[in-house]
């Protein structure tokens, strides 16, 4: 994993005037809300074009999870392809990746350990913010000639604070409360088919017989808690109620990322002729 020096120069902020005034999460939204063609995928490889680029292809996009995030930050940043592969060591990271890059990364508030990953972990659902990024990590061997039991992981970026859930709704266990977390995310999963305060904007129809179309789009997931220290545990995929949808940090590792101090984009422009 590549990830920079601490030494490196020139930080800015999403809200800087080097960067758009609008971080990835709003121009993820952006997306999703004036989307004419928004297809689930990476075939050849994932793209979204907004509306000040080409009026031809405008709204149109092909993602999945970690793309989705990927793009969303580039345009909020300006960056281009080689940014990312400067910051991360990749051009277009997978969710396992990004999650790794997440477990690496000091608590927020911590003391730095040398290594830059341009993360903060988010230990705590009181401390998650809007523009947050959900990592979950893969599990089995997905790079089998036939992998079994594989998942790849996954991507997500919180929208907006979380809430937590009271009553709470099943699965229920003692000494922990459930925060219900804002997402957008490109899957082909639907997050729940509640037709009511937490829908999947992807979902149409009853639970039984309704109609899921895959690609980019906004849910909710649930995150519980230890009731006392506040610290996250594990989570569901949805606000469903079920007896059965838990998944623990061991069964499927997840961390809440904040991108921290990020770098100026590498100037594109050629550099002047001498004098």
């Amino acid at each position: 994993m590549a990830v920079a020096s601490l030494a490196a120069a020139s930080f800015i902020t999403l809200a800087s005037a080097s960067a758009s005034a609008k971080g990835p999460e709003d121009w993820a939204l952006e997306f999703i809300d004036n989307a004419v063609s928004n297809e689930w995928g990476t075939d050849p490889e994932c793209f979204l074009n907004w509306d000040d680029e080409d009026p031809n292809i405008a709204w149109t996009g092909m993602t999945k999870g970690a793309c989705f995030f990927t793009l969303s930050l580039q345009k909020a940043m300006g960056y281009t392809q080689q940014d990312i592969s400067l910051m991360w060591g990749k051009r277009s990271p997978g969710s396992d990746y990004y999650y790794a890059l997440v477990n690496a990364s000091p608590a927020v508030g911590a003391i730095p350990t040398g290594i830059e990953t341009y993360f903060r972990r988010v230990t705590r659902a009181i401390d998650i913010q809007k523009g947050d990024v959900f990592t979950i990590g893969a599990v089995g061997d997905c790079a089998a000639e036939m992998p079994t039991n594989c998942y790849p992981g996954h991507t997500m970026i919180i929208t907006g604070a979380p809430e937590e859930i009271r009553p709470q709704i099943m699965p229920i266990y003692s000494g922990t409360k459930q925060y219900a977390v804002p997402i957008a995310d490109s899957t082909g999963s639907n997050h729940g088919c509640t037709a009511g305060k937490y829908k999947d904007s992807r979902w149409s129809g009853a639970c039984m017989g309704g109609k899921m179309e895959a690609g980019a789009g906004t849910g909710y997931v649930r995150v519980y808690t230890d009731s006392l220290t506040g610290i996250l545990l594990g989570y569901t995929w949805s606000v469903t109620a079920s007896t059965s949808s838990y998944y623990s940090p061991s069964t499927r590792p997840y961390r809440i990322g904040r991108l921290f101090k990020l770098p100026a984009p590498v100037p594109t422009d050629p550099p002047p002729p001498p004098e």
